[in-house]
């Protein structure tokens, strides 16, 4: 699942913020390579969560060190915070985004979600 140099790479950068994704919707092709970072640019922490990584091999990248995961469910970022997540989407379909952190309210019912669209 690792990219070669030649091959293109789909490389988008996610913010997280109180309390909205930035963007809040993202395509992404399938059958290509991704490099999804997750950037927490808000004063708490934060939460990406989403039904298009659960069935996918992903690496997950934190300061250089690389793990290896079969499915991703729920990422918790830390304020100024960032995590990379490579993958090669398996799924087409319209995903959920979502932070569902509740300190010091609900993030969801603040309005944390957004949409990941992998198409053919």
């Amino acid at each position: 699942n690792h990219a070669s140099p030649d091959q293109p790479v789909q490389a988008v950068t996610i913010r997280l913020d109180e309390y909205r994704f930035e963007p809040e919707v993202i395509t992404l092709n399938a059958g290509i390579p991704v490099q999804l970072t997750l950037i927490n640019t808000g004063k708490i922490m934060h939460e990406f969560e989403t039904e298009a990584l659960r069935n996918n091999d992903v690496d997950v990248v934190v300061h250089e060190v690389v793990t290896e995961t079969q499915g991703v469910n729920e990422i918790e970022i830390p304020p100024g915070g960032s995590v990379t997540l490579n993958f090669v989407p398996a799924n087409t379909g319209e995903f959920s985004v979502a932070c569902h952190a509740t300190e010091p309210k609900n993030h969801f019912m603040q309005g944390m979600k957004g949409k990941l669209i992998i198409r053919e």
